[in-house]
């Protein structure tokens, strides 16, 4: 039991390092100068979920992706096939969906 535990305490420690790393990745992706859109306006970023096996992206405009980081660590990037508890959906258009904390 207490194996199982501490295996559920290292898994949920790295999928937090993963998404901390995730965010930074973003964020950097956002400050640069020449971010790339498509021809829609959006931008690509990576899925901030706790997944390290994830290599989904996100599309949103510019704007809303620096809205995200405005607000901290209270919103998620993260793409639809994702859910947790402790986030509620506040934005979903197509796979993307901006995740709030409950």
């Amino acid at each position: 039991m207490a194996r199982y535990a501490t295996d559920n305490l290292v898994r949920e420690l790295d999928g937090a390092a993963f998404r901390v790393a995730r965010r930074n990745a973003n964020r950097l992706k956002s400050a640069q100068a020449d971010t790339k859109t498509d021809a829609q306006g959006l931008v690509e970023f990576a899925c901030e979920c706790t997944r390290s096996d994830c290599e989904r992206s996100v599309r949103v405009p510019l704007y809303v992706y620096q809205r995200v980081l405005e607000a901290r660590d209270q919103y998620l990037l993260q793409s639809g096939h994702h859910a947790f508890d402790q986030y509620r959906t506040i934005v979903s258009l197509g796979l993307m969906r901006i995740e709030e904390k409950a």
